[in-house]
């Protein structure tokens, strides 16, 4: 699906082992008072009850350093308070180095999942989609513990789709003196007829243009529920396969009122950047 694309996860684990990097670069604590080649064994125990999500950053940060995992659950599976999610075994330095970068990945990832989840079961799947607004270096693990959860992952990157956003026509706007109809026109035939192209619109005579262009989506950004019905409306009669996303001021919430209104989806930065992270907590049960 387009507006699900799976994020790559060889480039997660990388920046999840520059996250341990950046902490553990040197933990002078553990290296004062415990010997190099103590041994132990520890568990991740779930602290309250969550979707799972982020065992391959975690799994990848622990292994980094010869620090041996066995996941008790899978990812998308829910984990009630009390379990035990992972057990470890590896030299007692390397686990306690690795403990809070693992942990933030898990609390994160699951937060979102989680919260994912929840939209998924009130709405159905694939009709809350996330955004772009991610924290910086960890898109790719947020926008997986969105798509675990049920929901869409939209553009991964820039490079992902073509979007065309206000600023892009308003740039083409007042660089061509032209009529902000005009414009978007001129940006949806810029791309060839078969590349899939969304235009962001926030009027009826906007999306008007975008669909008589060419495109095959439109973001109906800050509008409300009235008026996306409006142009949803005047869109599918020009083209009716034509997909309509709404975002801008939409929540978990809300989001109903602007599915009933023609909207497809909707996007929201509530699924990556309004998160409870959830609790869990890395118990050592034996050490030698």
């Amino acid at each position: 699906m387009l507006f699900a694309k799976k994020p790559p996860l060889l480039e997660a684990k990388r920046k999840a082992l520059l996250a341990l990097w950046e902490d553990a670069k040197q933990d002078r604590t553990s290296a004062g008072c415990m010997p190099a080649k103590a041994g132990c064994a520890g568990r991740i125990v779930a602290k309250s009850s969550f979707v799972l999500c982020g065992i391959y950053e975690a799994g990848a940060i622990f292994r980094s350093r010869g620090v041996k995992v066995r996941w008790r659950f899978a990812e998308g599976e829910k984990v009630r308070r009390g379990s035990t999610v992972a057990l470890l075994e590896g030299n007692c330095r390397a686990i306690l180095a690795c403990e809070r970068t693992a942990l933030n990945y898990l609390m994160l990832l699951c937060g979102i999942a989680t919260k994912s989840a929840r939209a998924a079961q009130r709405y159905g799947r694939w009709r809350i989609s996330a955004t772009r607004k991610t924290l910086p270096l960890l898109g790719n693990s947020q926008k997986r513990a969105v798509l675990v959860g049920g929901c869409l992952t939209h553009r991964l990157s820039l490079a992902d789709a073509i979007l065309i956003k206000d600023n892009h026509i308003s740039a083409i706007e007042k660089r061509g003196g032209v009529t902000r109809e005009e414009a978007i026109a001129q940006a949806v035939r810029s791309f060839p007829r078969k590349v899939f192209v969304e235009v962001e619109v926030s009027s009826v005579s906007e999306a008007v243009a975008a669909a008589k262009a060419g495109a095959r989506a439109i973001l109906a950004d800050n509008v409300k529920p009235a008026l996306l019905k409006k142009i949803s409306r005047a869109a599918r009669k020009i083209s009716k396969g034509m997909i309509i996303e709404a975002s801008g001021g939409i929540s978990i919430a809300n989001a109903g009122r602007y599915l009933r209104a023609g909207a497809d989806f909707v996007s929201t930065s509530e699924l990556t950047m309004k998160i409870e992270p959830a609790a869990l907590s890395l118990e050592i049960d034996r050490a030698g």
